[in-house]
């Protein structure tokens, strides 16, 4: 099995896991090793992940995990304009996988193609 489809085969995705990390080490003051992790995991979603977010709702975890780790890594130095644009950020992402799925729903809600095959 190659490296790829190792990575893609992950419960969640590559920089969910790092951010998950780096939250963990700022819980325990272990602020450097974790912000190293921030940075892989905020690289990892922009090169791996981003480009994948309409396939899978996993990939909509990494922006809502970076709003977790940043105040747990900065502590009390925590700025304001960078934590609110990681939230804006986050509630993007969470539009665009709900609009993605109401316009699922609507597309089956309004497809008689199944109802027509299964009565006859």
């Amino acid at each position: 099995m190659n490296l790829p489809s190792r990575i893609r085969s992950l419960p969640l995705p590559l920089s969910a896991i790092a951010m998950l990390l780096a939250i963990a080490l700022g819980t325990f003051d272990y602020n450097n090793a974790g912000w190293l992790l921030f940075g892989l995991g905020v690289l990892a979603w922009i090169k791996l992940d981003a480009k994948q977010l309409l396939s899978s709702d996993r990939y909509g975890v990494p922006p809502a995990l970076a709003l977790l780790a940043y105040p747990a890594l900065a502590g009390a130095r925590a700025d304001t304009s960078v934590t609110f644009g990681l939230a804006l950020h986050a509630l993007v992402v969470l539009l665009i996988l709900l609009s993605q799925h109401l316009a699922e729903g609507t597309v089956d809600a309004f497809s008689h193609q199944k109802g027509v095959s299964r009565s006859i």
